[in-house]
């Protein structure tokens, strides 16, 4: 879901998210004031069953088609698009002439809308996995391999579909094991997306293509989740050589999902200088990301915990650098000195203020530089 246009306000997009979520659907939020061709570029990388996008004062007639258009540019027109907003009776028409496939006009119920879209998803998704299954995905991994983003983002999908590690191993060509992998963790609240987002940028600066799997939790009562890490990423959007992928949880403990070492396989193979990837980051155990990246990143900030929880097994041990965020916060020194005295002077330790950008030069210097 893009909130496409001008307009600050995303409180309805949200319930709308929500509601989606909440009916057992993974629902992608890529935040406020995108552009046509960021939404189109978030759509392909995600490699979305549809793309929903919200407009207010009268900016539909507009960027509606200039959307349609980025799509076809990407080659990838078969995404549906459904729109909502400020839709008046009198540019539905104009709307369909353009190419949108569902249109919600206002006042429509939130009921009628998760209706809709859900049919229209399992349609989408089912001739999605046949034409994967048609022989398509040999000739889509052939094409990741020379940087085609479009590619990449339907091969993620058919791992995330199901596709069998002998299926993986067979299609897959070997790996020349030059991509730097890069896990984050971190309890909620920590600013793991806002530094990644941070980080997204200096690392283009020093001429790197930078691919993101950002893992979210999922519902463990209806299965849907808000996957909205890409929100906070928003400064590289329109990067070519940024990919951002978001990933549900499905399930899965230790902080990513049942597919995330497969995913990190594809992208070892698809011409990126760094992957990043981010952990749903719930507590001290999770560590399975330590199975695929190397440096481990944990995100740590003043005041959430006494020094006892150094001393606890769990994530601390396995963590290859250390990072305090927000530390323009009291007590970020002490917070220092507190894992230097626990766990030694042998890990680095950076002080980051992900907001504002402190500490992120430092911080990719630290991943690019060490010996891990």
């Amino acid at each position: 879901m893009a909130k496409i246009g001008l307009d600050g306000h995303d409180r309805g997009v949200k319930v709308l998210a929500r509601g989606l979520r909440d009916a057992g659907m993974e629902v992608v939020y890529t935040g406020l004031w995108q552009t046509p061709a960021t939404a189109a570029k978030a759509a392909i990388e995600e490699d979305v069953d549809i793309l929903g996008a919200s407009f207010h004062s009268a900016a539909h007639m507009t960027l509606v088609p200039v959307l349609i258009d980025e799509l076809k540019k990407l080659g990838r027109s078969d995404i549906p698009v459904v729109i909502g907003g400020i839709i008046p009776p009198d540019d539905v028409q104009a709307m369909r002439d353009a190419g949108v496939s569902l249109i919600f006009e206002t006042e429509v119920s939130l009921q009628k809308i998760v209706t809709e879209i859900g049919a229209m998803a399992v349609k989408v998704h089912e001739d999605r996995k046949k034409l994967a299954a048609s022989g398509e995905i040999d000739a889509w991994i052939a094409a990741m391999q020379k940087g085609d983003r479009v590619a990449l983002g339907r091969v993620l999908t058919w791992i995330e579909d199901g596709a069998s590690s002998d299926d993986l191993a067979r299609r897959m060509p070997a790996s020349d094991g030059k991509t730097k992998v890069v896990g984050f963790t971190g309890p909620p609240g920590v600013g793991k997306s806002t530094l990644i987002g941070r980080l997204l940028r200096e690392l283009r600066n020093r001429n790197k293509t930078v691919a993101v799997i950002a893992v979210d939790p999922a519902s463990p009562i209806t299965g849907g989740a808000l996957l909205g890490d890409r929100a906070r990423m928003t400064l590289n959007a329109g990067d070519a050589g940024v990919f951002l992928r978001s990933s549900a949880s499905r399930g899965q403990l230790g902080g990513v999902a049942p597919t995330t070492g497969a995913m990190v396989e594809v992208m070892r193979r698809a011409n990126v200088d760094v992957l990043l990837i981010e952990t749903v980051g719930a507590g001290q155990n999770d560590i399975s990301i330590r199975q695929w990246a190397k440096p481990l990143v944990l995100l740590m900030m003043p005041g959430a915990g006494d020094s006892l929880q150094l001393e606890k097994a769990g994530v601390t041990e396995v963590a290859d650098i250390f990072v305090i965020n927000k530390a323009d916060m009291p007590g970020a020194d002490k917070l220092a000195s507190e894992i230097v005295e626990t766990m030694g002077s042998n890990r680095p330790i950076v002080k980051t203020v992900a907001s504002h950008g402190k500490g992120i030069d430092e911080l990719a210097e630290v991943i690019l530089g060490g010996k891990f």
